[in-house]
């Protein structure tokens, strides 16, 4: 028998290779799975851009980049924490200005290109590189065209009597643009890109009328999907559906048209206990941040008395929120605080206010957005009661004084202006305040009328009283 020996060295060069070529097809695969970003933003150089993943609540920060002074092109090369919708935030927009950014659908490996231009980023988008993103894209493009059109056309008919001749022009067109958006659907089905097929579906589904809501928004969708219960549109998507009900119910109870919302969202999904306990969770905090307390009780009373088998965990979040709606209702009186006026002196809420007819509290803070939004609507507001009665008494909650005085300037100086430098730990967390602005009526005993974080209510409310 013949034998081949092989020199321990040429054992050793053989092991090397081997190591080497399994150490590249590891470095091979991570690149393989790096996303790579490439663009281009005339009128954009020396600002930085940002990429977000973001989830209809809240965004999240993942990558960024400069755009140099020298050109217009800047490069990200970032490993995704999953596969969906991205933000590239081009802009921040401040007070009534909204953001300016670029929807991106990524995925780990994903190469995409663009060019752009620098304040019209949307309209201006081409997508030079990634097949997926082109598709989508271009389906978004002649979607949002599609869509404002309509919800312009619906504004006219709002605004325009029926009898008007222009009225029959209005709704022939709206009718032409429904008739268009519904075959763009049908159009955008290419087998090639499930991912970007996915979310067109949901927005189809969330585009068709409230009535076959409940029928149709979970048909065909798999709920025991993992990626659909952390899908980062759901909760966007719902704060979106939610404001379209709430339009289409002005006319009905406030209290009843929250529930109908409520039994719309989870009674379609009772078969799926982790999806059902995500939207429970989604529902319960915002209602909490709202300072909606009829809402959240209502929720409650579905948790305890559902068929859903829910999460053991929950319940003792539930019990909290349940033992803070006890507290500072219609009716109870205003628990006094130590705050502190411009010059640091102490203040003494709401004792040491001049007698009024009615006041109401703001509790706000600078850097919130909806509360610089909101600053011409509580001037309006003003202008209108203060001869009838009404003091404002504005309490700002952030740490920063220097940051108070500044912002507060934009605001009436006949209002009592506060501070308080415990924050949330202060005031707001006595009163069981969670999120800015919120608002308190009460009367010239300090007694509460009204606890909200909408100043239509508040409104609403003054109407009645003067």
């Amino acid at each position: 028998m013949l034998r081949t020996f092989i020199p321990i060295s040429s054992e050793c060069d053989l092991m090397k290779k081997t190591l080497i070529s399994f150490y590249c097809l590891l470095l091979l695969n991570a690149a393989a799975q790096t996303t790579q970003i490439a663009g281009s933003i005339r009128g954009f150089e020396g600002r930085t851009v940002l990429l977000l993943g973001y989830n209809g609540v809240e965004e999240f920060p993942v990558d960024s980049a400069l755009v140099p002074s020298s050109g217009s092109d800047l490069h990200l090369r970032v490993a995704l924490p999953y596969s969906g919708l991205y933000k590239l935030l081009v802009e921040k927009g401040n007070n009534r200005l909204p953001d300016k950014y670029i929807d991106l659908l990524l995925q780990p490996g994903s190469d995409v290109r663009f060019t752009t231009e620098y304040p019209y980023i949307t309209d201006s988008l081409k997508i030079t590189k990634g097949d997926e993103q082109i598709y989508f894209t271009r389906f978004t493009q002649q979607y949002n065209r599609t869509h404002f059109k309509i919800y312009l056309l619906e504004d006219l008919l709002i605004k325009y009597p029926t009898d008007d001749s222009f009225y029959g022009d209005i709704v022939k067109n709206k009718r032409r643009l429904l008739v268009e958006k519904k075959a763009l659907f049908a159009r955008f089905t290419d087998y090639r890109y499930p991912l970007a097929n996915r979310y067109i579906d949901m927005l189809r589904q969330w585009d068709m009328r409230i009535d076959f809501f409940s029928d149709s928004f979970y048909k065909g969708i798999d709920v025991s999907d993992t990626l659909w219960i952390r899908n980062t549109l759901l909760h966007q998507k719902i704060g979106q559906y939610y404001s379209y009900l709430m339009g289409q119910k002005k006319n009905e109870d406030f209290l009843q048209a929250n529930k109908f919302f409520i039994d719309a969202i989870l009674d379609p999904i009772q078969t799926n206990p982790p999806l059902w306990n995500n939207i429970f969770t989604y529902l319960i905090q915002s209602y909490k941040t709202m300072n909606y307390p009829e809402a959240m009780e209502y929720l409650i009373s579905k948790f305890r008395t559902g068929e859903v088998c829910t999460d053991p965990k929950q319940g003792q979040a539930v019990e909290e929120i349940l033992r803070s709606l006890k507290f500072f209702k219609s009716g109870d009186a205003l628990p006094t605080a130590v705050l502190k006026r411009y010059d640091e002196s102490d203040f003494t809420f709401p004792t040491d206010l001049s007698a009024s007819r009615a006041g109401l509290l703001i509790v706000w803070s600078s850097r919130c957005s909806h509360c610089r939004e909101s600053i011409p609507y509580w001037k309006d507001l003003y202008q209108i009661y203060r001869a009838k009665g009404l003091h404002i008494t504005a309490l700002h909650i952030e740490s920063d004084i220097s940051t108070w005085r500044a912002s507060a300037e934009s605001l009436p100086p006949e209002w009592t202006h506060l501070h308080d430098p415990d924050g949330w730990n202060g005031y707001a967390k006595t009163l069981h305040l969670f999120g800015t602005p919120s608002y308190i009526l009460y009367d010239r005993d300090h007694k509460i009328l009204l606890k909200s974080h909408v100043l239509t209510e508040v409104r609403n409310r003054l109407k009645n009283m003067f």
